[in-house]
């Protein structure tokens, strides 16, 4: 496969002490009417059978973007998603891209009319939002939104363009906001990718931003990475959402070095440093915690060795597995979703 046909698949997990369900999936329910919908984007809703079709209380709503080649159907239950919704009495939201968008379903995170607020897919899934918020039983101080590949490139882009709307998002595999532009004014490689007609779509974005194992990472100032969110911000919030970062050290589409730059650009905006306050280890996964003045976690992040570009899932855990293993969604010994949900708070 090709360097570009690699960049185009991105582009272009022990479980919680929280009780796991035993409840068949639910199928999703398509979304409709939620809007003009300016990025052409489908939507699914997925609301936990506990609960019934109608919320007695304002649930948390977490908003899941599946990665290239994947489907909103494919990273729902397969993640562990929709087990964790049961637990929780949560709603979930599936935004889906479209194959006439883009050939192989990949979140258009890297395009200036996708990735800015109130333009193409970025107001989309802000209009999904928002109708839910407005039909269902949702809690609006409680929305997520969370990852993988793209995916977590876009929701990279949603916590950007809307950090007031969102308490709190997790990037798995993914990139920070703003490395697809160019280093400086004489970056001939990425003004060639940019404006060559023949270049595929977002070739100037896989370079810049560190995609299949021939690119790596454009190293930036923890100022400069704050500064591209700060600029794109709608509405500076009074507290920034709390973001969990997610890198596996075997990926060859997404240079492992991107999880750097992604903790400096959160940290920086967290008003915190990007070194560690605390560390954990769980078998071959890494986890750092970093703290504020008032020594609350805003920011954790994972490395899980040798891991691939997938999210991981605990298929053997107990009392009961964790996901199962699909294409992106890896056995990783720990469930990353379960774990997510307990740094935003969510389930105790």
């Amino acid at each position: 496969m090709s360097c570009l046909s690699r960049m185009l698949s991105l582009v272009l997990p022990v479980c919680l002490a929280l009780p796991l369900s035993l409840t068949p999936a639910r199928a999703l329910e398509p979304l409709s009417g939620f809007g003009d919908n300016p990025g052409a984007l489908d939507a699914f809703l997925y609301r936990p059978e506990a609960q019934g079709s109608e919320l007695t209380t304002p649930a948390p709503l977490i908003v899941a973007l599946h990665g290239c080649l994947m489907s909103a159907e494919g990273f729902d239950d397969e993640t562990g998603l929709v087990a964790l919704a049961e637990d929780l009495g949560a709603l979930l939201l599936l935004p889906q891209q479209r194959e006439d968008n883009m050939e192989r379903g990949c979140f258009r995170w890297f395009d200036s009319d996708d990735n800015q607020p109130g333009l193409g897919e970025s107001a989309s899934i802000l209009q999904m939002i928002d109708h839910v918020l407005a039909t269902e039983s949702a809690d609006a101080a409680r929305v997520y939104v969370l990852g993988l590949s793209a995916g977590g490139a876009m929701s990279a882009v949603m916590l950007a363009n809307h950090p007031d709307r969102f308490a709190g998002g997790a990037i798995i595999a993914g990139l920070p906001y703003g490395c697809n532009r160019p280093v400086g004014l004489f970056d001939f490689t990425w003004y060639t990718l940019h404006y060559n007609v023949f270049a595929q779509d977002g070739a100037d974005a896989s370079y810049a931003c560190g995609i299949t194992r021939f690119f790596t990472a454009t190293d930036r100032s923890p100022a400069d990475w704050a500064g591209f969110v700060q600029e794109a911000a709608a509405v500076l919030p009074e507290t920034w959402p709390r973001v969990s970062i997610w890198q596996g050290l075997g990926d060859e589409t997404v240079d492992p070095a991107n999880l750097q730059e992604l903790t400096e650009q959160w940290a920086s905006l967290q008003g915190i440093d990007a070194l560690p306050d605390a560390s954990e280890i769980y078998g071959g996964a890494t986890r750092h915690l970093y703290h504020d003045a008032a020594g609350e976690t805003r920011l954790e992040t994972w490395t899980i060795e040798a891991f691939p570009h997938a999210v991981p899932i605990d298929a053997d855990g107990a009392p009961e597995p964790c996901g199962s293993e699909a294409a992106y969604i890896n056995d990783g010994g720990l469930c990353a979703v379960r774990r997510i949900a307990r740094f935003w708070g969510l389930g105790g």
